[in-house]
């Protein structure tokens, strides 16, 4: 059964076959903005009232131990995620109060942690930003002993299985001969960066790889119709069109355990602290950008770090021309390079549309450590 609330996002948006494995379920949804706020939970990262969803009801057949795992607490930390919201995820004995949210609180997991559950009784899920109120999808992974009823779906097949003595095994390039578990034919209906995220450690099962194939996989020709890998088990964005693809699980450090992931379809582009610092594009070399967002005051700083688009002309640079030995002039610098340019900019950006409007800074006519002559700003440039 999926969940009720409003505005409820999928994570995986996908048509596949029943989970094989019986009592994993994924509670899913989006943080949009408009959320309440409560005293944060004791194990925020402080004691700032945060927003919060409260998602509905669950109830389990049997009492015991249940894993529950916030599927979005590494993506903050490794990449801009494309708006993943680290959670905080709460249960509550039969009933909740935003106004006293110690109350009947029985359980708070941050990454993933055994609960106590017991059959019979109605537990009230409430999921909570851990600490930057990131507006995007969140995920909870919960799994056990009994069936579990209420809020959330179960979970698709392919996310979740065992690598076992007798699995089948390839050999992957760059790998190696591994084990692995290939998924039935799935189909995805949206194109985008999906992020993929290994939930292995907090299940206390194996880390993995996972790669991903168009149409058909062939163990004897692991490399045929790749489209897309993790590389290895740390969060990775994987770029995906809509279409029908095979999803292999790999046990990269050959220990037959547990293995499970989710993969966050495309969402709005939200602006986040996870952009926060210094990024470069692959095969721009010696140059890029650096960002600073603060979400408090929604203001992005922008440092943009480059070359001149053109040669540079001596009589233009700002250097001291020295004279070569063939009577011509160059350009000699001693800090920087006079090429060099290093733009800046501050912008505000909304939470309703998620975009910046950024006017270039440009100083030029300084010098290094002196008052004169005087550096001027282009303010518009």
């Amino acid at each position: 059964m999926r969940t009720t609330f409003s505005r409820v996002l999928s994570l995986f948006l996908v048509l596949a076959p029943p989970a094989v494995l019986a009592n994993n379920i994924t509670i899913s949804g989006a943080f949009d903005g408009a959320e309440p706020t409560m005293a944060a939970d004791p194990v925020s990262c402080d004691g700032t009232p945060k927003r919060y969803r409260q998602i509905g009801t669950i109830t389990v057949s049997a009492t015991g131990s249940y894993q529950v795992v916030d599927a979005g607490n590494n993506f903050f930390f490794t990449i801009p995620a494309g708006g993943i919201a680290d959670s905080v995820v709460m249960f509550y004995d039969t009933s909740f109060n935003a106004a006293s949210p110690a109350v009947n609180r029985v359980a708070s997991v941050d990454e993933g942690a055994a609960v106590g559950l017991n059959s019979g009784t109605s537990y009230v899920v409430v999921i909570q930003h851990w600490c930057f109120e990131i507006n995007g999808a969140f995920a909870v992974i919960i799994e056990g002993a009994g069936t579990i009823s209420g809020a959330g779906f179960a979970s698709f097949a392919y996310t979740y299985g065992e690598f076992l003595g007798g699995s089948p095994t390839a050999n992957f390039p760059g790998l190696g001969v591994r084990r692995y578990v290939a998924s039935s034919p799935t189909s995805f209906l949206r194109s985008g960066t999906h992020y993929f995220g290994d939930l292995g450690g907090e299940i206390n099962g194996n880390f993995m790889q996972l790669r991903v194939y168009q149409n058909a996989f062939d163990p004897n020709n692991p490399a045929l119709n790749l489209v897309a890998n993790t590389e290895d088990f740390l969060t990775r964005g994987i770029s995906l069109q809509a279409g029908t693809y095979i999803f292999v699980a790999i046990d990269i450090f050959e220990a037959a355990d547990r293995f499970q992931f989710v993969l966050f379809p495309p969402g709005a582009f939200n602006f986040n602290p996870g952009m926060n610092g210094a990024w470069v594009a692959n095969g721009v070399g010696s140059q890029g950008i650096f960002m600073e967002i603060f979400p408090s005051l929604n203001i992005l700083f922008f440092a943009h770090f480059t070359f001149l688009d053109a040669p540079i002309v001596p009589a233009d640079s700002g250097t001291t021309p020295q004279s070569d030995q063939g009577g011509t002039t160059q350009v000699q610098t001693h800090i920087g390079a006079a090429d060099q340019v290093w733009l800046t900019a501050f912008g505000t950006y909304s939470d309703d549309n998620n975009v910046v409007n950024l006017k270039y800074e440009n100083s030029t006519g300084g010098r290094f450590n002196a008052e004169l002559p005087v550096a001027t700003t282009d303010t518009n440039y």
